[in-house]
């Protein structure tokens, strides 16, 4: 039993008097009923109590007579575990002005004993969505107000413990229940005093759904042929998981391969052996979850290599020299090449005796050499490594790079010029001297303006070679003295076909004295002169600088130095001579520093 002790509100206006009052107004709650009691002090006696009124709920109202201090009464007939109102009026009789007069109204609530309630029935999913899942049913048919709130516990048959939430409504939206589940739910009445009433059992599934992708996807142990994958099931409609789905491919393609799935017992939820795979492949992995309709999750994708097996060298290599420069080297390794982590070729020069490697990474069959010099053999070699450092055996080849241009021939010099030779040495080209077959000298009469015929080259009879210091050295020879000349060297290749740029020398040869003059001869005679007539001479004509005329008569002699020698014939008149009288005259060639033969006339000057 409960008692329930409230203040006293008054609800009227307090009349100037005091008309009587109700004070300790108290409730008892029975089964379906309530007692109150009350005290009442009296007041004014022109105001006798004559009744109290009392309402029930805001809903119906009785009257009860108590002239009594304390007064006692009991409200049945109400409803269960229902909190109920009650105002207490009481009611004077006016004796003076007649009629009745209401004095201060006290109100309480209160609730009759609690009754327990049936079990709830008809459990249901109203609404079941990805976030939520929503839950109704039907409240119970008998003391239904007796219920404060429905405890709602849902588990699936793997949990150790069920889970629970409180409502005190009869639908309930749960965030906790997974897609494809199947749930034994329990509803319990609760009552305001904590009592649970009847439970209702019932198994529920919730709604299908597309499962989430595996989770922790994790590369395990490989070999040559075979991959393991291992994975945890999906944080997302786990339960909504029929099976799993593999898609297994090369980097470059896709292809599918079958599996085997095994249930394990380490710390993934599965594992599967892909295979059997090719060695030394990379493969790119892609695994989903698999729902009850067919449904396929997002992919999750790892990469990972098969191990490899021994490495396999190509059956022979092939070597193509491009240029004096490059070679192109070729070879097939089809089927074996997946073991391929690189290839290292090395190409071994036998002029310099020098080994050169070179890593490659990504060959595809083909390989260019560059930076190698012209005629040259050149010894190649293949050999294999796998990704893990295993070396197979090497592969040989050799050839030769086609002749190259030589160089220029080095510090070119005229060692000795004479009349009609220079000598000429120079070193050898410092840019493809293997390349080189011979020498090429060519003479040019800058003072003819134009080419002689090229001297020859080496092993020609009409040039000599000859080595002397590390320098080789040349004599030309049949030039003209006294006649610049510009001499011309240029390295031949093996063949002959290809020349070096051309180095030159300008010498001027030595000097030498002129042949006679041609045809000294008188042409005409007077009083006092003669004129004489001549030709240049036959020989080293380019020496000439001029001619050397004399005429003695008696004991006197006199020298004329002719340097006007443009022109072939020449005229030249001796005058101021004395007439009637004999002269010798004598005519030489001269060059800068030697004289020709002298010529001789006796001439008359004229009488008349």
């Amino acid at each position: 039993m409960k008692i329930l002790v409230y203040l006293l509100a008054a609800i009227t206006v307090c009349p100037a008097q005091d008309l009587g009052h109700i004070k300790n107004l108290q409730v008892t709650s029975g089964d379906g009923s309530i007692t109150l009691e009350w005290d009442f002090v009296a007041g004014d006696p022109t105001y006798k109590l004559h009744k109290y009124t009392i309402l029930t709920d805001n809903d119906f109202s009785t009257d009860l007579r108590c002239p009594a201090a304390h007064c006692t009464t009991i409200i049945d007939y109400l409803d269960a575990c229902k909190e109920h109102t009650f105002d207490v009026t009481p009611v004077f009789d006016d004796t003076v002005n007649g009629g009745s007069v209401n004095g201060d109204t006290s109100s309480i609530s209160g609730f009759a004993n609690a009754k327990s309630p049936s079990s709830p029935t008809n459990l249901r999913i109203v609404s079941d969505g990805d976030l939520s899942t929503t839950l109704q049913w039907d409240a119970p048919t008998q003391n239904p107000t007796c219920v404060q709130s429905y405890k709602v516990c849902y588990m699936l048959d793997k949990d150790p413990t069920p889970s629970c939430e409180t409502t005190e409504d009869t639908t309930i939206t749960l965030a906790g229940l997974q897609a494809c589940g199947e749930y034994h739910v329990t509803v319990t009445p609760v009552t305001p005093s904590d009592t649970e009433g009847p439970q209702l059992e019932q198994d529920v599934t919730t709604r299908d759904g597309v499962p989430g992708p595996p989770q922790n996807v994790k590369v395990g142990v490989t070999t040559d042929s075979i991959i393991e994958v291992e994975w945890n099931d999906p944080v997302v409609n786990p339960l909504c998981v029929k099976d799993f789905s593999f898609t297994c491919g090369e980097v470059t393609s896709r292809t599918r391969f079958s599996y085997h799935l095994v249930e394990d017992d380490d710390d993934y939820d599965h594992h599967a052996n892909i295979g059997p795979l090719k060695a030394c492949t990379e493969y790119t992995i892609s695994i989903k979850s698999i729902g009850k309709n067919g449904e396929e999750s997002a992919s999750i994708t790892k990469n990972a290599t098969t191990k490899e097996d021994d490495p396999h060298a190509p059956p022979y290599i092939l070597v193509h020299p491009t240029s004096p420069v490059t070679i192109d080297v070729e070879w097939s390794n089809k089927g074996k090449e997946r073991c391929v982590g690189y290839y290292i070729i090395c190409w071994y020069s036998k002029l310099i005796h020098t080994e050169t490697c070179q890593n490659v990474m990504d060959a595809d069959g083909s390989f260019t050499i560059t930076e190698l010099i012209g005629c040259n053999r050149y010894d190649v070699s293949l050999t294999v490594v796998t990704p893990e450092g295993t070396h197979s055996e090497t592969v040989r080849n050799f050839t030769n790079t086609p002749e190259d241009t030589p160089g220029p021939v080095v510090n070119l010099k005229a060692d000795k010029v004479q009349s009609t030779s220079v000598e000429v040495s120079f070193s050898v080209p410092k840019v493809n001297l293997q390349c080189v077959g011979g020498y090429d000298i060519k003479v040019i009469n800058f003072d003819a303006s134009k080419d002689a015929a090229p001297r020859g080259t080496e092993g020609q009879q009409d040039i000599a070679l000859q080595v002397t210091d590390n320098r080789i050295v040349s004599t030309v020879s049949g030039l003209n003295a006294c006649t610049n000349y510009e001499i011309k060297v240029g390295a031949l290749s093996l063949s002959g076909e290809l020349t070096s740029p051309w180095e030159a020398v300008i010498e001027r040869t030595d000097d030498l004295a002129p042949s006679e003059p041609q045809h000294f001869e008188v042409k005409e005679v007077t009083r006092n002169s003669v004129t004489f007539q001549w030709y240049q001479p036959t020989s080293n004509l380019p020496c000439l600088t001029a001619y050397k005329l004399t005429y003695k008569h008696l004991i006197t002699t006199k020298t004329k130095i002719i340097t006007d020698i443009s022109n072939y014939k020449m005229e030249y008149m001796v005058d101021g001579l004395s007439h009637c009288a004999q002269y010798t005259f004598t005519l030489s060639a001269k060059s800068v520093t030697k004289e020709s033969q002298d010529l001789q006339i006796v001439q008359h000057t004229a009488c008349f």
